[in-house]
């Protein structure tokens, strides 16, 4: 049900994008980048961050798209590090830290058994390191006012770290009126 009413509203979007293009005449837009030639909107850009380190999962809108306030514009998908998988980490590093120091010590001075001893508790951090449950989230990005996109630079499938820019908005231009003397 969500997902046929997700996909109702992007329908509904991308009608009255198009309608607003052809009302505007078409703009022109660069073909990699895709970033208007001729933009829609006034001011400043803002540029949207990720608010954490993670993917892009899904991009809502598209470069000339008209958003108001609060709106979802974007999705990313961010890993959650539970206690455990820190407390696997934490014992794969003090394991393989161990290892190292052995490794480098006087052969004479480190009897083989205690090697391998070391290497079986690295092999066993490693192993619970892996098996630790992976734990993800979402994170949104949302329009902070109304306006007008004006360039997404990460588009599904990008990688973005901490505060890098998912989506660039201008400011949507003020319409004005005419008024006629009678």
């Amino acid at each position: 049900m969500k997902t046929k009413t997700l996909f109702l509203i992007s329908l509904l979007g991308v009608i009255l994008a198009a309608g607003a293009i052809l009302s505007q005449g078409c703009p022109r837009i660069a073909s990699e980048e895709k970033v208007l030639a001729s933009p829609s909107f006034t001011g400043p850009v803002r540029h949207l961050p990720a608010a954490a380190t993670g993917r892009v999962w899904e991009v809502y809108v598209q470069s000339g798209s008209r958003v108001k306030r609060g709106q979802v514009l974007a999705k990313l998908l961010v890993p959650l590090h539970t206690v455990g998988q820190q407390q696997a980490e934490q014992e794969f590093q003090q394991a393989k830290q161990q290892y190292s120091q052995l490794l480098g010590a006087n052969p004479k001075q480190v009897s083989a058994q205690a090697l391998e001893q070391t290497r079986k508790q690295l092999e066993t951090a490693r192993q619970k390191m892996a098996s630790a449950p992976k734990q993800v989230t979402f994170v949104f990005v949302q329009a902070p006012a109304d306006g007008v996109v004006a360039h997404v630079p990460a588009p599904a499938g990008t990688y973005v770290s901490d505060s890098s820019t998912v989506i660039s908005l201008g400011s949507a231009p003020v319409p004005t009126f005419e008024v006629a003397d009678n």
